[in-house]
C-alpha cells in the first residue's frame, strides 16, 4: 500500500467521522448533506475505477458500522460509483462552472439516495413514503448545495 492510498484512506475515514459527528446534526427539515459522497466524487476524478470502488465499499462499510445500518451505505455508494464513474469528468483542463458541479453532484446524489432508500424500503428500515421523498430529494439537494459551496471555496 503506497502513501497516496494511506492518505486517501485517512481522509476518507476523517470524512466519515465528520459525517457522523458534525454533519448529521446540521439538518434542515430532516435533510443532511453526505460529505462521504462528496469525497468519493472527488476521488473519482483522481483515481481509477477499481480503487474508487474499493474506497466506496470500505468507507460505506465504516459508515454503516458506526450507524448500525450494515450494508446500506456500502452497497449504495459502491453501486453509485460503478454506474456513474464513466460520466464524471477527470483532470479537466478547464475549470468547471458552479452549475456544472451542482448538476454533477445532484445527479450522483439522487442516484445514491434512490438506491439507498430503495434498499431501506426493501429491508423495512424506512417505512413511510413521505420520508422517502423528503430524504431522497432533500438530502440530494442539500448535498449538491454543500458540494457546490465546497468547490467554490476550495478552488483557486
Amino acid at each position: 500500500m503506497n502513501s497516496l492510498n494511506i492518505r486517501h484512506l485517512i481522509f476518507g475515514a476523517g470524512f466519515v467521522l465528520l459525517q457522523i459527528v458534525i454533519f448529521r446534526h446540521l439538518s434542515i427539515y430532516d435533510a443532511e448533506p453526505d460529505v462521504v459522497l462528496l469525497f468519493l466524487l472527488w476521488l473519482t476524478s483522481k483515481r481509477d475505477r477499481t480503487s474508487c470502488l474499493l474506497f466506496a465499499a470500505g468507507l460505506g462499510l465504516f459508515q454503516d458500522a458506526l450507524l448500525d445500518l450494515w450494508g446500506l451505505h456500502m452497497f449504495s455508494k459502491t453501486l453509485m460509483i460503478m454506474l456513474i464513474y464513466n460520466f464524471l469528468p477527470r483532470h479537466a483542463e478547464t475549470r468547471l462552472s458552479i452549475w456544472q458541479v451542482f448538476l454533477i453532484v445532484l445527479i450522483a446524489s439522487l442516484l445514491h439516495y434512490l438506491i439507498f432508500m430503495t434498499l431501506g424500503l426493501l429491508v423495512e428500515t424506512y417505512a413511510t413514503d413521505a420520508y422517502f421523498y423528503t430524504y431522497w430529494i432533500g438530502n440530494s439537494i442539500y448535498t449538491a448545495v454543500a458540494g457546490s459551496l465546497i468547490y467554490l471555496l476550495a478552488s483557486d
